[in-house]
């Protein structure tokens, strides 16, 4: 899925990096002038929740978009929690391009 959704994510013409933890991708975000993040919400090591909440303490202004299928508990409530934490935006897998370019370009909400 990762790779999938960077090639999505270069076809729209941005530049990527990729991190398979949350770790990984908080030492990214810390370390690149990102202006976007896509996150899965179920990830290996610790869950994208946690990723979003840290990303919301070091770096405010970065754009989430957090993705997710569900697994057992469901898309919907999984993306809601990530939507009260401050992801910007939520898309239930599988997606379109369109709707991660819309995701990753629509005006923050506030």
């Amino acid at each position: 899925m990762l790779e999938h959704v960077a090639e999505m994510v270069m076809g729209l013409g941005f530049e990527v990096v990729t991190a398979t933890n949350v770790d990984t991708g908080l030492r990214l975000v810390e370390s690149q002038g990102s202006d976007a993040a896509v996150v899965d919400i179920l990830m290996p090591d610790r869950d994208g929740l946690t990723f979003i909440m840290e990303v919301r303490r070091i770096r405010p202004d970065l754009r989430i978009v957090a993705i997710s299928g569900g697994g057992r508990l469901g898309a919907g409530s999984l993306l809601s929690m990530a939507g009260g934490l401050g992801a910007d935006a939520t898309l239930v897998k599988p997606f379109s391009s369109t709707d991660l370019s819309h995701a990753l370009s629509a005006p923050k909400a506030g």
